[in-house]
């Protein structure tokens, strides 16, 4: 009904003009009539020869690192587009300039907007650095474009369809700083015999022992420390290596997943996994964690190489923080294809008797298990029920010292220069 209402306004302007020979009517009758024409057919033309397009510098990161991430619009028709806005769905796990929350908590999104205008015929690129906060495949998109015409009578919206993924893998620290011996109350250190050592092969430091050979002091951490210390070494005795990723972290299943320790069990598991390839071991990843792309938990068979670097971290960046059987079930499953003399890294948030007595079982297999504990504090009495030649590492003194390289915009300074990657975006 409106748009008949500015047809007939326009007629009876310029009706009344060329009555009334009044070149003023005339005139503003056909403006009348231009505005209506524009409304009416802009949501046909507006996106006609309009393209979008998203890119990013690469598609795999780890956490912390820095990604260019481009978006191009093209114009390539006669006529204008006053202004456009562009939403894109973009997810809580990476960070960037012009970006916008809605919700709060489980369903917290975020929006990239831009709002723009185009010339005829322009082609408008921007480049924006994205900040890469926790692991995942983070997908980004689809896109919604808005534009209406001049005078805000009309609007049109076209959705893009296409989606980009980005793969962030776990934090990776040194393996040698997680070598913490678990000591006993009674001042024992778990495992101190390591089977077979091999002097070219050094992991990490501990106190010295009466036990231990002078030739294995190094002076330097002596007396860096004030107190003896001692190389420790891999063993030379097995070549093959299984990852145990241990997805529970709560006594009961109600209790649900402690979300913090999870995450640290999987950096110290992507440890292992790097320390296994850049010492040229055949390793691989087993867990009860569900894994995001299927139902079931999570496997990476055994292999060497730098694919199997990447597909180890593939999984574990996909990891879910919930698990989908006992680790004891999975480790039964695994453990009998296992070469013979292998080494079963467990990395594990929590001790029950049930992985006690798996690891025990394991032990009886041949294989020699190393236990890293990523925990809050000691590992508790069940620790003592573990064969006495299995040694127990703590991760979370070393990665509690590990602080994250971005800022969080409701904890950042006020005060603080704006990091280069939240600037505005630079048109290229």
């Amino acid at each position: 009904m409106l748009s008949d209402l500015w047809v007939i306004a326009a007629a009876i302007l310029i009706l009344a003009g060329l009555l009334a020979s009044q070149l003023l009517l005339i005139v503003v009758g056909v403006l009348v009539l231009l505005i209506w024409l524009t409304g009416k057919h802009w949501p046909r033309f507006a996106f006609r020869r309009v393209t979008y397009q998203r890119r990013l510098a690469r598609r795999r990161a780890f956490i912390g690192d820095l990604v260019d991430y481009y978006i191009t619009v093209d114009n390539g028709k006669l006529l204008p587009m006053i202004w456009l806005d562009i939403s894109d769905a973009f997810p809580m796990g990476l960070q960037t300039g012009g970006t916008y929350q809605r919700g709060i908590g489980a369903e917290a999104v975020l929006d990239h907007r831009i709002t723009t205008s185009l010339l005829p015929y322009q082609r408008v690129t921007w480049r924006y650095r994205i900040r890469c906060r926790t692991r995942g495949n983070h997908r980004i998109g689809p896109a919604r474009l808005r534009s209406g015409d001049l005078f805000g009578l009309s609007a049109a919206e076209q959705h893009v369809s296409d989606v980009d993924y980005l793969l962030v893998y776990p934090r990776i620290v040194d393996l040698q700083r997680l070598m913490i011996p678990w000591e006993q109350p009674l001042g024992d250190s778990r495992g101190r015999r390591r089977i077979q050592d091999d002097p070219s092969r050094f992991v990490g430091l501990r106190d010295y022992l009466p036990s231990d050979p002078l030739k294995h002091i190094d002076w330097k951490a002596t007396a860096r420390h004030g107190k003896l210390e001692t190389r420790v070494f891999e063993p030379a005795a097995t070549r093959h290596l299984l990852i145990a990723l241990n997805a529970r972290t709560g006594d009961a299943a109600w209790q649900g997943s402690n979300r913090r320790l999870f995450e640290r069990a999987v950096t110290v598991a992507a440890s292992v996994a790097d320390y296994a390839h850049r010492e040229g071991y055949s390793f691989g990843l087993v867990s009860n964690a569900v894994a995001s792309y299927s139902s079931k938990w999570l496997a990476v068979p055994t292999g060497s190489g730098r694919l199997q670097l990447e597909s180890t971290l593939e999984a574990l960046a996909m990891a879910g923080p919930f698990w989908v059987a006992e680790l004891p079930a999975v480790l039964r499953a695994e453990i009998p294809i296992l070469p013979a003399a292998s080494t079963v890294a467990l990395v594990t948030s929590i001790l029950t008797p049930a992985v006690a007595q798996e690891v025990a079982d394991i032990r009886r297999r041949g294989h020699r298990v190393i236990v890293f504990y990523a925990g809050d504090g000691p590992p508790g009495p069940i620790a003592s029920q573990l064969p006495p030649s299995v040694p127990i590492f703590l991760t979370a003194p070393s990665l509690a010292a590990i602080t994250d390289t971005w800022q969080d915009d409701d904890d950042a300074d006020d005060n603080a220069p704006t990091p280069s990657w939240q600037q505005e975006p630079e048109r290229v």
